[in-house]
């Protein structure tokens, strides 16, 4: 096990429009505007759920646009799906007890994620574009939770038992786990470059999101005024995406890049792709959850 120090990052530069969460609810297609510093970016809102489910979630997305999730059967099973080209496929790892899900994806339409086995752990699992799957555990007897991939095969996830959560990279085969000062961590993405982002819990159990550089660094991140901070995702722009819960207990989603915070109005953002195309859940007015994606109808600038 690796603990690594930890630094504070912390700077807002800009709060953009926060558009409510009811509004995404009343179509399947709209479009949301937010305001940065100097530039108003429209987004194309698309609801993500999958034939005869009852819930879904939208974790992961490509610089394809291909999106991985998971969503609830008619026969209450939990199944992972790819949405490409307008079509859904459902993922389900052999001899799995009723859970599979797709957290993560790369620009080879690698898919990773975990499933629930048959003896009671999870376990983690790549699935190649051809349908051929592999189980990783980081050791026996713990559970084993994969949730980024970068193009290069390097993944990022985390591992423990009751709790007790390290993060780990598993870059070219050699595995490192790591805390942030031995807090339970779980890591949630990862670039090109081997960064990783995730979040930690406190001896306070407050959340802190983190970033991981290649060698081992570890900055915490902290949205400016936030009770709690997750980083969910990272492009290869090094834009890390996530949620933070302000001082009145309402949850945003927010970007940031180099210190700098940008809140954005789309709900409970999980994965970003160098386009800056989003995906993430929401609540509906059935109080069922529904996958999206987030897709700009221009080009972003890079902050």
């Amino acid at each position: 096990m690796k603990t690594a120090s930890i630094t504070t990052r912390q700077q807002a530069v800009g709060v953009a429009r926060h558009v409510k969460v009811a509004n995404l609810l009343l179509a399947f297609l709209f479009v949301l505007e937010t305001t940065t510093l100097a530039q108003v970016q429209q987004y194309k809102f698309q609801k993500l759920n999958p034939p005869a489910s009852t819930y879904s979630f939208a974790f992961g997305i490509n610089n394809k646009g291909t999106v991985v999730g998971s969503f609830v059967n008619g026969s209450s099973e939990y199944e992972g799906f790819v949405y490409k080209n307008g079509r859904y496929e459902a993922i389900v790892f052999p001899g799995s007890l009723g859970f599979t899900q797709a957290s993560g994806i790369n620009d080879s339409n690698t898919v990773v994620g975990d499933f629930i086995g048959s003896d009671s752990f999870t376990h983690g699992f790549l699935v190649t574009h051809d349908g051929s799957f592999t189980q990783y555990d980081v050791a026996i007897g713990i559970s084993t939770y994969i949730y980024g991939i970068n193009n290069a095969g390097n993944f990022a996830g985390f591992a423990g038992k009751d709790g007790a959560n390290q993060g780990f990279v598993n870059i070219a085969g050699t595995v490192t786990q790591f805390t942030v000062n031995g807090n339970p961590t779980v890591a949630l993405g990862i670039d090109r470059l081997n960064n990783t982002v995730g979040y930690f819990i406190d001896a306070s159990f407050v959340i802190h999101g983190f970033y991981r550089d290649a060698s081992g660094v570890i900055t915490q991140i902290d949205y400016p005024g936030a009770l709690t901070t997750s980083c969910h995702g990272i492009n290869d722009l090094h834009v890390i995406t996530g949620y933070y819960i302000d001082s009145a207990g309402a949850t945003h989603s927010f970007v940031e890049k180099n210190g700098k915070f940008r809140t954005v109005p789309i709900p409970s953002v999980a994965g970003i792709n160098d386009g800056e195309s989003f995906v993430g859940f929401y609540v509906g007015k059935n109080q069922k959850n529904y996958g999206y994606v987030a897709t700009p109808l221009s080009a972003v600038q890079t902050r």
